[in-house]
Order: C-alpha cells, then sequence, then structure tokens
C-alpha cells in the first residue's frame, strides 16, 4: 500500500516551467514528463533533491531509482550514463537519478546522505515520485556509498507503508553498505552485485550466505562503482538484463 505522499512539492521545469502535481492517488492517470525532464522533490526533512526523470506514461510501469557515489563528490546523478538510462526506458522501465542530498543541485548536506539514515528520505523522494505516476515494480541501484542509502531504504520502507523493493542492484558495496544497516536484515530479493576484481571481499562474505536469487559479477580492472559503466562494456548489459528480467513480467 502506497501512504499519502509526504512530499511538500514538487516542481518539474522544463521550457515552460509549468508546474507537475503530485497526485496521492494510486489510481490517477500518469503525468506526461518528458524523458530525461529535470523535477525538484522536497524530502519529508524540507531538503531539496534535484533528479532526471523518464517516465513511461503507462500505469504499473516498473521503475528504477538510481543512487550515485559519495555526494562529497564530485559525483553526481550524470554519472549514471544517458545511454544506460535510455536504454532501460525504451524497455519499458520509469526511471529517476537524482543528486543525492549535498550533491549537485540538491540542497542538504553530504554526510547525511550515508551517515545518517535521514539519506533514506532521498530515495523516499524519488520513489514516491514514481507512485505517484503509476509506479508498479520497485528496483533500486547504488553506487559504491549510494548501496547504504540503498540497504537503508530496503529495510526500512515496508514498515513506514512505503513501496518495496522487488531488485536491488549494488555497485561497488563495501563496508560502508552497512553504516546503518546489518546486510543481514536486508530482504532477500532479487539482486544483482557489480565489483572489480580488487573489491570482491566485503561482497564475497555476502555470497556465502546468498539466496539463489542475488547474483555477483566480478570484473576485471580497478574501476570503482559508476566508473565501471567506462571501464567494462559489460556493466550496463549485465545491469539492464537483470533490471529488466527482475521487472518486467
Amino acid at each position: 500500500m502506497v501512504r499519502p505522499l509526504l512530499l511538500l512539492g514538487l516542481l518539474a521545469v522544463g521550457c515552460d516551467k509549468s508546474t507537475v502535481p503530485l497526485d496521492a492517488n494510486p489510481g490517477a492517470a500518469p503525468a506526461r514528463v518528458a524523458s530525461g525532464e529535470r523535477v525538484e522533490l522536497t524530502t519529508r526533512d524540507d531538503v531539496s533533491i534535484v533528479a532526471d526523470v523518464w517516465l513511461t506514461g503507462e500505469m504499473g510501469s516498473p521503475g528504477v531509482v538510481l543512487l550515485h557515489m559519495t555526494p562529497r563528490g564530485p559525483w553526481v546523478r550524470t554519472d549514471w550514463p544517458d545511454t544506460f538510462v535510455e536504454s532501460l526506458h525504451a524497455q519499458g522501465l520509469a526511471v529517476i537519478r537524482i543528486d543525492r542530498r549535498g550533491a549537485g543541485e540538491s540542497g542538504g548536506d553530504a554526510e547525511d546522505a550515508f551517515e545518517g539514515e535521514t539519506g533514506r528520505y532521498d530515495v523516499e523522494a524519488a520513489v514516491q515520485y514514481l507512485a505517484s505516476n503509476g509506479l508498479g515494480k520497485l528496483a533500486v541501484v547504488g553506487a559504491s556509498n549510494g548501496t547504504t542509502s540503498l540497504a537503508d531504504y530496503a529495510v526500512w520502507a515496508d514498515g513506514e507503508s512505503l513501496p518495496v523493493v522487488a531488485a536491488m542492484a549494488f555497485m561497488s558495496p563495501g563496508s560502508y553498505t552497512e553504516n546503518q544497516t546489518a546486510f543481514a536484515d536486508v530482504p532477500q530479493v532479487p539482486a544483482l552485485f557489480q565489483y572489480p576484481t580488487n573489491e570482491a571481499a566485503w561482497p564475497e562474505i555476502q555470497q556465502a550466505a546468498a539466496p539463489d536469487s542475488w547474483t555477483f559479477t566480478e570484473y576485471t580492472g580497478t574501476a570503482h562503482g559508476t566508473q565501471l559503466f567506462a571501464d567494462n562494456d559489460a556493466t550496463a548489459v549485465d545491469l539492464r538484463a537483470f533490471l529488466v528480467d527482475a521487472l518486467m513480467d
């Protein structure tokens, strides 16, 4: 059940600067927001979060939230390549990539995104935007300490009557992934772990007790987080295939 939206405001900024209202009714028609449209979200603790959204215009479309690496910089939402995002959208997935608090155009303090539990509010704002536009199944993808907020939201959502994750992807996860949330508590929904050889130690610990629905993919080299896209062509192919398989019936 999707509870009434907690977002205090949302501004979709297009060429006409028009406002796109939120609708707490999950049966309402989806907004027709252009692909790659810039939007502004407000979290429950009143932080302004800037995002790019790709909507399908169809009710019940699966959705993907993308969380970049450390907001202390220089990492921002556009580290998720347009070509990758558009390839997801072409498969019928709605996508939102955000500047986490303290990064890019967003407000707030960077440390709160991954050293405090408020980082999950950034994820909530993105998920609620998709929910207001007809969200079906939800996947969240985190890179580096973006995996921290992913884990925090995944464990927290159900108790808050928020949309729960149906699939998760962790790019370069590590001990920081567990800053607030023990990984043993993360829901055992389908998950993909992507990491370079030099970062294999922590994922291998999780793999030892992993359910069959978790896939671990190691890549040669030392590229970290979203840098894997440029270093290994298979990164985007593997991640897209996982998301489509997990979300599309």
